[in-house]
Formats: C-alpha cells, sequence, structure tokens
C-alpha cells in the first residue's frame, strides 16, 4: 500500500483566505486524508497541510482510505474525483453514510455545474475546481475547523448525538429523525449557524426546487414542534426570509 504521513508541530500561519475565514486558527487536532493519486500533487497539499500543523495522510485510492478509515480518527477528506477504480462521488456516497461526522472537500477538473451538484448530493462540504491552489485548499481546511469549532462547544447545555439520533436539553431527551439531525448538524457547523435552503436541500437529499422549499419548511415547523417538548423557543431555529435558516443558540455535537 501507497501511504505517506507527515506531522508538525501546529503554528500560526498567514496565508489570504478567499473564502473570509479568519487567519488565526484554533489549535484543535486535525487529522486528514488526502486521496490522490497525481504523486506529485498529493505532495504539494500534503506540504502544505503540514506547515498548517496538520497530520496528513496521503493515499491513491478508495481501497486505501478504507484502510486509514478502519484506525478512526480522521477528521477531514481530501479526494479527488477522478481516482483509480472508485470514483469520488461514489467514495464520498458511502463514507458519509457510514460517518455522517466526516468532513469531505472534493477535488475535481469537472467544473460543470452538475458536476459541482453531483459532488455535493455525494457528501462534499467543498467542492474545489481544479486547478486548486495550495492557499485555496488552505483556506477550506480552515473553514473545516472552524467548523469543528463551533460543533464541539463544551459550554453548549445542548447536545445532537449523531449516532443515537436524539438531542438533549436541562429539560429532556427527544428522539430525532435522520433528517432532522442532518439538519441541525449542518447548522450547528456553518458559520454563524446559518445556511441557505440549497445547502439545506443537499443534507436532507431534496432536489432544489419549490417542493422542496416546501418539504423542509414542514419539516422545520414539526421539528420546532419536537423541541418545544424539552423547552425549547420556536426561535431556536430563525427563518431567514428568501434566504434559509440559522439556529440562536449553539450546539454540541456528540458521536
Amino acid at each position: 500500500m501507497s501511504k505517506f504521513n507527515t506531522t508538525i508541530n501546529q503554528r500560526e500561519v498567514s496565508v489570504i483566505d478567499s473564502m473570509g475565514i479568519n487567519n488565526a486558527v484554533q489549535p484543535i487536532s486535525m487529522r486528514v486524508v488526502v486521496v490522490e493519486d497525481h504523486i506529485d500533487l498529493r505532495q504539494v497539499f500534503m506540504d502544505e497541510l503540514t506547515r498548517e500543523g496538520v497530520n496528513a495522510i496521503g493515499v491513491t485510492c478508495g481501497e486505501e482510505l478504507d484502510e486509514c478509515m478502519a484506525e478512526g480518527g480522521i477528521n477531514l477528506i481530501v479526494l479527488d474525483v477522478n481516482l483509480p477504480g472508485e470514483s469520488g462521488f461514489d467514495i464520498a456516497k458511502r463514507v458519509r453514510a457510514a460517518d455522517p461526522r466526516i468532513n469531505i472537500i472534493m477535488l475535481s477538473a469537472r467544473t460543470a455545474e452538475a458536476d459541482r451538484i453531483l459532488g455535493y448530493e455525494s457528501g462534499a462540504d467543498f467542492y474545489l475546481c481544479k486547478p486548486v491552489s495550495p492557499a485555496e485548499l488552505s483556506a477550506a481546511v480552515k473553514a473545516v475547523k472552524r467548523r469543528i469549532n463551533a460543533g464541539i462547544d463544551a459550554d453548549a447545555d445542548l447536545a445532537l448525538s449523531i449516532m443515537g439520533l436524539s438531542l438533549t436539553s436541562g429539560e429532556g431527551v427527544i428522539n430525532l429523525s435522520k433528517s432532522d439531525v442532518a439538519v441541525l448538524k449542518a447548522l450547528a457547523m456553518a458559520p454563524d449557524n446559518r445556511l441557505p435552503y440549497w445547502r439545506l436541500f443537499e443534507v436532507t437529499e431534496r432536489s432544489a426546487n419549490e417542493l422542496a422549499k416546501s418539504q423542509l419548511e414542514l419539516q422545520v415547523f414539526r421539528l420546532r414542534k419536537k423541541l418545544a417538548e424539552i423547552g425549547i423557543s420556536e426561535n431556536f431555529i430563525k427563518s431567514i426570509r428568501s434566504e434559509g435558516y440559522q439556529l440562536t443558540k449553539s450546539i454540541r455535537i456528540d458521536a
């Protein structure tokens, strides 16, 4: 198996952040697998992540990724689409199904809108079109770090269990559907806890149309009623007119 692993100590870096994320990165532990069959390009990406203080592991295909995932502790997958054997789209689908908590940055020379949409529908959190510069990849990784920090708020009095499909508050526990968990997790990990409709369509596996919007609105309406059972106000999931939804309180995300 061809697998590469590099680590250095965490340090602050000053990289132009084209995605609007602050340059100061919280010193969280990150373990990233770079799935890229182009040896030189994979090494460039790994070198950049290493400079960021990230534990970067390089592999060439889905089979080698599976071996890394079996070891546990992976926060993020940087995933090329055009790989030998199983495509990045197919890998993302099954990895996301096996572990909804995993973060995926997809890389591809396929820049058509249909391909980008397929990437997000397959489970990508970010879809970066090649050629991807080390600085752009760095910005995306920082965005993932920020999401993880937002999702692991130790002081939050609301705890979302991904595997247990439940939400706990000081007043009790409610059971949730997989779709409800997907909505709350996505909002909890988004910048400012805010997401547009189209992104919520993706995490709930809906097509982007008026019917999907109506279905999402009904889902949120019912979810608010469930939340009220454990003392959470309706305004916890705030409607942003003509845009999407926002959480008004932090959630701690548990396994």
